[in-house]
């Protein structure tokens, strides 16, 4: 077995090439487990920057159709830390969906995301105020005075190729005593169930072990943390995205543009309630198509960690 330089991301330990390699436009990436901290790694690591990103498929279009309302994760991290509200800041916050729901809930809202089309989505769907383009090294040189009480970084840790100095920077927006809430992919489930967890989109794969550790090495002390299985809805999801071409019969989109071809710019109520009953349908559909395998798999997995998707974790700033 191979060893490359020091790791990346602890900055200590020794590369250990494991036996992974994937192919990215023309690029070869070959994956790492680390000696000392044990994440695993890929090499190249780069993040390949903002305008990588408007143009991948995973992201270009997150905008046209977004998802308006609040996850699991994001509601969990209002709920564990209820009562208390405070000041939060949202790295990577997209169209702001989590940052609506903190706002109904008495949280004092700022939000970044290196997308200046969802910084305005945000702010015109959900009328929210400090939504930035930037990143998280350039919003705090902006605003080298603001605190918070908490700081998400949702579906962000993956695609770093910077944890050390990204957890600095957060730890220096936080209050003492502050709070982090973090998600990304959980490295041991199937790799079917996360097609996208690959260079260059992410560069670091982690398990629980592993993130604690490195958040304690980092000045954080872990609260709260679990795997998440998505459970069959997601199966439904994952099977439709991949055969539902095939069975697929267009209706939402085409009732969708019927609507723009009829010259409406806001979609009156009754085309709502037509778009609603068809997507309604739709949804059907996939259920009575993809219901009963998807629950066949959710068998076949529930005595594996392959049916976990994301790792999820709650954080609390240590005194240092």
């Amino acid at each position: 077995m191979t060893t490359t330089d020091t790791c990346p991301i602890c900055g200590t330990g020794v590369g250990k090439r494991l036996s992974d390699t994937h192919m990215d436009t023309g690029t070869i990436y070959t994956r790492y487990a680390c000696s000392s901290c044990d994440a695993w790694y890929w090499r190249p690591f780069k993040n390949p920057g903002a305008a990588w990103y408007s143009r991948d498929e995973r992201y270009a279009g997150r905008n046209a159709d977004p998802i308006l309302e609040p996850n699991w994760n994001h509601r969990n991290v209002i709920s564990f830390l209820a009562p208390r509200t405070g000041r939060v800041l949202d790295v990577g916050c997209g169209i702001g969906n989590f940052l609506a729901h903190a706002r109904d809930r008495g949280w004092q809202t700022r939000g970044i995301d290196f997308d200046p089309d969802a910084v305005a989505a945000g702010t015109a769907a959900f009328g929210l105020e400090g939504l930035e383009v930037n990143d998280l090294a350039g919003f705090r040189e902006a605003h080298p005075s603001e605190r918070f009480d908490l700081v998400t970084f949702f579906d962000v840790f993956e695609h770093l190729d910077n944890h050390r100095e990204f957890l600095a920077d957060v730890r220096g927006l936080l209050a003492d005593g502050g709070y982090v809430a973090m998600s990304l992919p959980y490295r041991h489930g199937a790799s079917w169930l996360k097609p996208y967890d690959l260079p260059p989109r992410h560069l670091s794969q982690w398990d629980r072990r592993t993130l604690v550790r490195f958040l304690a090495a980092n000045g954080y002390t872990v609260r709260y943390i679990t795997r998440r299985s998505e459970g069959i809805r997601f199966l439904i999801l994952k099977l439709r995205f991949r055969y539902g071409r095939l069975f697929s019969f267009g209706l939402v989109g085409k009732a969708k543009a019927a609507v723009r071809a009829g010259g409406e710019i806001r979609i009156s109520a009754s085309a709502r309630r037509r778009i609603g009953l068809l997507s309604f349908a739709a949804q059907m559909k996939d259920a009575l198509l993809f219901g009963i395998p998807a629950c066949l798999i959710w068998l076949a997995m529930l005595p594996s960690r392959k049916r976990y998707v994301t790792l999820y974790a709650i954080a609390q700033k240590n005194d240092l």
